[in-house]
C-alpha cells in the first residue's frame, strides 16, 4: 500500500517477514486517527456503530439481561453476536437471537439506531418483540450493503407494500417468517430486490399477488392465507431447489415439470414436507399436478389417491418403480389426464377393476401391464389418447377394444406380443377435415393377416416389423370418400407381397412412405409421381425390378 510519505517503504525493511498491515507499529500510527486501531495494533469498533449499539443496549427491554455481554464501554466488537470487519473495523454482522420460550422478554421499541450501522451485511433478529417498531422497513432501507435480513418471530404486523425507492437492492435472503399479523399481500418491492434467491414468508396470515422473482433458489410460503389458485408467477422460478406451499387452500395447478428435481417422490405427499399435504385427509383441491421430465424416484406413494380433485397428474420420464395398485386411485374421481410414461412401474389390479375415474388420456408406455390385455380400459367411455405399449402384453386385442378404438384420436399399442388380425380401423361417423391429427401405432407385435382399412382421417399409421401378408391392393385402392389425410405410412417389416398397384392418387399427403424388408415385386407404378410432398421414400430389402420411373422426379421434396 502507498502512502506517498515512505511509510511503505518504512514497513518493509522493519517487518520484512510479517503482513505489515497486522503488525507494524507504523501502518497501526497511520491509521490512528480514524479510530480503526490502537497504537499497539489492537482492533475496536468504529466509534459511531459503537455509541448506536450502546444505544439500543441502554434502550432495549431486557429484563432476562439475555445480552449480558454487551458491556457498554467495552469494544462492541467484542460483543456475542456482533461481527466486525478485520481491517475495517466496521460492524457487517449482528445477530440477536432469544429462546422462542422467553420471547415475550427483550422487546426494542425502535431501529432507527440501525441507520448508523451503513456497512451491515447480515442481519438477524429472532423471537425479539418488534411490535413498536414500526419503522422498521423505512430503516432497513438505508443499509445499502445487506445481503441478509432474518425478521423471524418478531411480532411485525405491518409491512408496506410499495416503496418510493429500495436501496437494499444488494439483499440476497430474507426471512420474515412467523410474523402471524402482517397479513397483507405479498409486498411488490419484494419482486424488485434483483438479486433476490431465498425468500421466507411462512407463518405471516400474507396473500399471494402477481409478481415476478426469477432467481430464487428457496421459497417457502407455507401457513398462510393462499387461497387462490397458484400464483403465475411461481412457474418463472426455473432455478427453484426448495419450495413450501403446505397448509395454505391452494387450488388449480402445480406445475413443475421439465426441471432438475431429484429425490424419493414420496416426500413430496409427505406431512413434514410442508409441500403437498395429502396426509390430512381428503380435502386438497389441487387439480393439475405436473412433475414430468425430473429426476424423481422411489414408488408412487398411496397418499396420490388422496388428491381426490385431481384431473391432470403427469409423472412421466422420472426414474419411479415399483407397484401402483387400485389404493392409488381410490378417490381419484376427477381423472382425466394420466401420463406417467418412462419409468419402470407395474400396475397391480384385479381383472374386474372398474377405475373410479372417467379418462380422455391414459399413457403409460413402459409400464409392465401384461400379461393379459387392462380389461378395465372397457369402462373408459371417454377415452380419447391411448398409449400402453411396451406394456408386456400377450395375447389378442378384444373386439371390444377395436370397436371402442373408432373414437380414440391417437393409438400407440406398439412393442407387444398381440397376435391375430386387425379388423377395419374406423372413426366417428361426424369427424371432418378439420379434425386434428389421428395417429395408430400398431408396429412391433405379430399381428397377422391382411392390411386392415383405415378412415380417410387418419393422419399416421404405423404397422411395420409384424407379419401382415398379401399384397397392398385392397389397402391402397379402396378409397371410397375421396383423397385420404394419411402422412406417415411404416409398413417395413412385414410377409407383403405381390405388385405395388397403381393408385398412388388416393394418397396426395404422403410425407413418409416405408415399405422396407418385405418380398413386394415387379416396378414402380406412374402414379406414385403425384407424391408431391414426399419427403422419405424407403423401399430396401424388396425384389424390385424395373427402371426407376423418371416422373418420381416431380417429387422435389
Amino acid at each position: 500500500m502507498a502512502t506517498g510519505d515512505g511509510t511503505e517503504a518504512i514497513c518493509s525493511s522493519t517487518c520484512p517477514a510479517l503482513k505489515f498491515y497486522e503488525l507494524c507499529p507504523a501502518y497501526s500510527l497511520l491509521f490512528l486517527g480514524a479510530g480503526a486501531l490502537t497504537d499497539d495494533g489492537a482492533g475496536i469498533c468504529r466509534e459511531n456503530e459503537q455509541r448506536a449499539l450502546e444505544t439500543l443496549k441502554k434502550e432495549v427491554y431486557d429484563p432476562s439481561n439475555r445480552l449480558a455481554s454487551w458491556v457498554v464501554g467495552k469494544d462492541c466488537c467484542e460483543w456475542e453476536g456482533v461481527v466486525c470487519n478485520n481491517l475495517t473495523r466496521h460492524v457487517i454482522e449482528l445477530r440477536i437471537y432469544v429462546d422462542w420460550f422467553e420471547s415475550r422478554y427483550l422487546r426494542i421499541n425502535n431501529l432507527e439506531w440501525l441507520t448508523s450501522l451503513s456497512s451491515l451485511e447480515n442481519l438477524e433478529i429472532e423471537s425479539v418483540d418488534l411490535s413498536k417498531a414500526n419503522e422498521w422497513l423505512q430503516v432497513i432501507n438505508m443499509l445499502p450493503s445487506l445481503v441478509d435480513l432474518r425478521l423471524s418471530n418478531c411480532s411485525l404486523h405491518h409491512i408496506t407494500p410499495l416503496l418510493d425507492y429500495h436501496n437494499f437492492s444488494s439483499l440476497k435472503s430474507l426471512n420474515l417468517s412467523e410474523n402471524y399479523n402482517l397479513g397483507s399481500s405479498v409486498p411488490q418491492w419484494v419482486f424488485y430486490l434483483p438479486n433476490l434467491v431465498s425468500l421466507d414468508l411462512s407463518y405471516c396470515a400474507i396473500q399471494s399477488k402477481s409478481g415476478n422473482i426469477t432467481k430464487l433458489k428457496y421459497l417457502d410460503l407455507s401457513e398462510n392465507n393462499l387461497n387462490s389458485t397458484i400464483p403465475n408467477w411461481l412457474y418463472g422460478c426455473k432455478d427453484l431447489e426448495s419450495l413450501g406451499l403446505g397448509r395454505n387452500r391452494l387450488e388449480g395447478t402445480l406445475f413443475l415439470s421439465g426441471n432438475l428435481f431429484e429425490g424419493d417422490i414420496s416426500e413430496l405427499f409427505n406431512v413434514r414436507s410442508n409441500f403437498l399435504s395429502v396426509g390430512f385427509g381428503n380435502t386438497s383441491s389441487l387439480t393439475d399436478l405436473r412433475l414430468d421430465d425430473n429426476k424423481l424416484t422411489g414408488a408412487l406413494p398411496e397418499s396420490v389417491g388422496h388428491l381426490s380433485m385431481l384431473e391432470y397428474f403427469f409423472i412421466s420420464n422420472n426414474r419411479l418403480e415399483g407397484v401402483v395398485t387400485e389404493s392409488h386411485f381410490s378417490k381419484l374421481t376427477h381423472l382425466q389426464y394420466f401420463a406417467a410414461s418412462r419409468n419402470n412401474l407395474t400396475l397391480k389390479v384385479s381383472r374386474n377393476w372398474i377405475p373410479p375415474f372417467q379418462a380422455t388420456d391414459i399413457v403409460l408406455r413402459g409400464w409392465n401391464i401384461g400379461p393379459l390385455f387392462p380389461m378395465w380400459l372397457r369402462t373408459q367411455k371417454r377415452i380419447m389418447n391411448v398409449n400402453i405399449s411396451d406394456g408386456g402384453i400377450h395375447g389378442e386385442v378384444p373386439t371390444w377394444f377395436w370397436n371402442l378404438s373408432s373414437q380414440i384420436r391417437f393409438l400407440n399399442l406398439s412393442h407387444n406380443q398381440f397376435v391375430g388380425e386387425v379388423p377395419i380401423i374406423s372413426t366417428p361417423s361426424w369427424t371432418d377435415e378439420h379434425e386434428g391429427p389421428w395417429t395408430i401405432y400398431l408396429g412391433s407385435n405379430n399381428f397377422s393377416g391382411p392390411l386392415p382399412l383405415i378412415s380417410t382421417i387418419v393422419s399416421e399409421l404405423d404397422l411395420s416389423n409384424n407379419s401382415f401378408s398379401k399384397g397392398l391392393s385392397n389397402f391402397l385402392c379402396a378409397a371410397k370418400n375421396g383423397s385420404y389425410r394419411l402422412e406417415i405410412l411404416n409398413l417395413g417389416g412385414n410377409d407383403l407381397s405381390e405388385e405395388i398397384p397403381d393408385c398412388w392418387m388416393n394418397w396426395p399427403k404422403l410425407t413418409v412412405l416405408i415399405l422396407r424388408d418385405n418380398n413386394l415385386i415387379g416396378s414402380l407404378p406412374r402414379s406414385m409421381e403425384v407424391l408431391s410432398n414426399l419427403r422419405s421414400l424407403d423401399l430396401r430389402r424388396n425384389r424390385l425390378n424395373g427402371l426407376f420411373p423418371s416422373s418420381l422426379g416431380n417429387c422435389t421434396k
